[in-house]
């Protein structure tokens, strides 16, 4: 069985100056024998226009520079003659296609095709001529090298090949084989290579191909190069090729050979039926020799209509000759690799808890056939990793991320898989109180944002044992400290947030004052006995219940009324807590001493009457001025000497609340000054027979008035010495009392007022 390699290489055009051949629109005729030879430094070929080459026979066409074909035909006419490239890094060049009648490469260097080229005769019917490589590599460059002769034997080689994978930005390379009719049994080798000159063996086996149309069959065949990089989805697809995974769904990058074969048939009407041989070295497969380690090995192909790739229903390993061979009867044109088809692990995975900020967990679910899963690579779409079968991930702020597992089992296989986790922005507990002090009611204000959804629960311990539902509780702290206090929040979501605060319950201060009762019109004094319970005091509030008010410690207060008034102080301490200490001042009513006596001006030896007039009075200490006291309500007392005299009345009472009042009383000596109260005037006695003022002292500005029982005035005497006889007219009046008002002044100049009746006796 005859090979022909195909090898495609990268190489740098180079232009090269000497003599060329360049022959616008002019036909050359070479007849048989004919020798010709195109070199120097510059021995280019070149055809413009219409020109034509017409070999008469074996000719041979030697040039050392670049193939430039701009005609506008075929420059072979004839099918007979060689073209023999002897220079180095030569290129096929132009705008057109040359069918070459059959080419030798003799150059120094690797050519590089920049135009398609035809090889084995016209374009039209299968030709002869062969194509022989030698020792050099063909350079596709992404062009298409065309094989007019359908004899297995139509490329030949000595060590070279056929590089297709020389440029992957420039897509690959391919060969037209011009089949025709061949018929069952040929084996056609493309002698591929890789730019570095390693085989690629590969065998198309024609095994029936039923034409209609002789010479319109064709078959093109290609290798497709990728990266090295030995990671899933690492490959650069062929055209067309938009994903890596079986029949199965199952990605088999991991298990693919790192080459593709590219296969399509043309110009057949009746499609012809293939065997397929694919012999392969491959690092990921294979460690060091050229030994197929995968029993499973299988080729698959790609199925554009359904998107994926596709076992064939036949393919066995043949391990002697390092192939794969399939023998299907049927056609399958397209892009072809190698694969392990064992499926390759399936990956999947469950994920429990949505919420940001909580822990969610991601378990594996992922399987795998006839083998072992080593290892679980995770990625949250957060720029965090995890590891191992089952992992914990926590997700800021909320969103859909999408979540990656990549599986690998224990041959290598790996598959990844993607998952969208969309997490439920979670409730931002919140909550403002200010610290306090004890014995009072705190108000909690909530200050939480629902995330995703709307607020559902809300709950709060107080840290003292006490716990609630709602909103915005308040609370009562009996006791100083420091309560820890838990806030617990759901959304509809039933993400949650907490929040721990721990509070200050200040202690209080202790307000407390000491104050007695006493009586009104007195200056009480206030001592404040109050403690700060925690730092210092920093303020005194006193209200002492009759308008007065104060900001002081201590305070002398003056209560002018009596009564009982609510005195408050209010002690503030450093922390802001308040204490509050009220209590009832109780101000006695003073009583009110007063008296009157009588007679007005009295007489040693008389008897004065003094009267009281105290109110607000229980009891009484009288002071009569003159050593002597009394403690009765109405006293009498008689002074023994004449003289002025300061009575002291003291009036107490229940509450000892006393009062003083003094007064002076002038006290005469025995009368000076006397009216008789009977008189006989006329009886011839001697005795008492006048009615007037009698005194030793000798007075001013006197006057008597006398008046009879019908008021009417009988007599008048302005002279101290004319007394009243009990005459009128001349006539001694009737017996009966009779009515006097006297006034004079006395040596001292008073005014001195006497008045009364006096009975007349006959």
């Amino acid at each position: 069985m005859k090979k022909l390699l195909l090898s495609l290489a990268l190489l740098t055009s180079t232009l090269l100056y000497g003599q060329g051949w360049v022959h616008n629109g002019a036909h050359v005729v070479a007849n048989q024998g004919s020798f010709i030879v195109i070199s120097g430094t510059n021995g280019n070929y070149k055809a413009q226009g219409t020109s034509r080459l017409i070999f008469n026979g074996d000719v041979n066409l030697f040039y050392t520079g670049n193939w430039i074909n701009n005609s506008a035909g075929a420059i072979f006419m004839k099918n007979n003659g060689k073209v023999t490239l002897k220079g180095a890094a030569q290129q096929f060049m132009g705008t057109a296609i040359t069918a070459f009648p059959a080419l030798d490469l003799l150059c120094t260097a690797n050519p590089t095709m920049q135009v398609n080229i035809l090889v084995g005769g016209g374009h039209n019917g299968g030709g002869t001529g062969k194509l022989n490589l030698f020792s050099k590599q063909l350079l596709l460059n992404g062009k298409t090298l065309i094989i007019n002769n359908r004899s297995e034997t139509a490329i030949a080689k000595t060590t070279g090949g056929i590089v297709s994978e020389s440029f992957p930005s420039f897509g690959y390379g391919n060969v037209q084989w011009n089949l025709r009719d061949a018929g069952a049994g040929p084996q056609y080798t493309v002698p591929f290579q890789t730019i570095t000159g390693a085989n690629i063996p590969f065998d198309y086996n024609v095994k029936n191909v039923g034409l209609q149309t002789k010479d319109s069959g064709f078959v093109t065949i290609a290798t497709y190069p990728t990266p090295t990089i030995s990671l899933p989805n690492n490959r650069p697809m062929p055209t067309g090729v938009n994903n890596v995974k079986n029949e199965f769904g199952v990605e088999n990058a991991r298990r693919m050979i790192d080459r593709f074969w590219v296969i399509n048939d043309g110009g057949y009407n009746t499609k012809p039926e293939i065997s397929l041989g694919f012999s392969y070295l491959d690092p990921e497969h294979n460690t060091g020799t050229n030994t197929i380690k995968e029993p499973n090995m299988g080729a698959i192909t790609w199925i554009a209509a359904s998107n994926k790739w596709s076992y064939p229903v036949q393919s066995r390993v043949d391990a002697t000759k390092n192939t794969l061979l399939i023998h299907t009867g049927q056609r399958y044109p397209g892009v072809w690799t190698l694969s392990d088809t064992t499926p390759c692990p399936v990956a999947n995975f469950a994920s429990l808890g949505v919420c940001e900020k909580d822990s969610v967990l991601f378990t594996d679910k992922s399987t795998v056939v006839d083998d072992t899963l080593v290892q679980w690579r995770w990625d949250y779409g957060n720029g965090n990793k995890g590891s191992g079968d089952s992992t914990v991930g926590h997700f800021t702020p909320a969103g859909v991320y999408k979540v990656r597992l990549i599986v690998r089992a224990a041959d290598g296989c790996e598959d990844t898989t993607f998952k969208n986790v969309n997490i439920l922005g979670a409730p931002q507990a919140n909550f403002v109180v200010e610290d306090t002090c004890e014995n009072e009611v705190v108000k909690f204000t909530s200050l939480t944002t629902p995330g995703s959804g709307f607020l559902a629960k809300e709950y709060w311990w107080f840290g003292d044992g006490t716990t609630t539902a709602g909103k915005s509780p308040s609370h009562y702290y009996g006791t100083a400290g420091y309560p820890t206090v838990r806030y617990i929040v759901y959304n509809s979501n039933l993400c949650k947030d907490t929040i721990i605060r721990t509070l200050f319950i200040a202690n209080k201060p202790y307000a407390y004052f000491m104050v007695k009762p006493d009586c009104e019109d007195l200056i009480f004094p206030f001592t404040n006995l109050s403690s700060a319970g925690i730092g210092t005091i920093s303020s005194y509030s006193w209200d002492f219940g009759n308008g007065r008010k104060s900001g002081q410690k201590n305070e002398n207060i003056l209560y002018p009324d009596s009564g009982i008034f609510n005195v408050k102080l209010i002690v503030t301490n450093s922390y802001g807590c308040r204490d509050t200490n009220i209590q009832k001042l109780q101000v006695y009513p003073r009583a009110v001493a007063d008296f009157k006596y009588d007679p007005y001006i009295p007489l040693m030896t008389q008897n004065v009457n003094f009267t009281n007039n105290s109110k607000i009075d229980t009891k009484w200490s009288w002071d009569f001025g003159d050593g002597y006291f009394d403690m009765v309500r109405d006293p009498q007392h008689i002074y023994k000497m004449y003289g002025t005299y300061v009575v002291t009345l003291i009036a107490d009472n229940q509450y000892g609340c006393a009062d003083t009042i003094t007064k002076s009383i002038k006290v005469k000596s025995m009368p000076l000054y006397w009216f008789p109260t009977a008189f006989t005037p006329k009886n011839s006695d001697g005795t008492n027979d006048y009615f007037g003022l009698y005194s030793p002292l000798t007075v001013s500005n006197y006057k008597l008035i006398i008046y009879n029982r019908y008021g009417q005035q009988i007599f008048e005497s302005k002279d101290q010495s004319q007394l009243w006889d009990g005459f009128v007219n001349g006539e001694l009046c009737q017996g009966g009392v009779y009515i006097y008002d006297a006034t004079f002044r006395n040596p001292e100049n008073e005014l001195q007022h006497f008045s009364g009746s006096v009975t007349l006796l006959r």
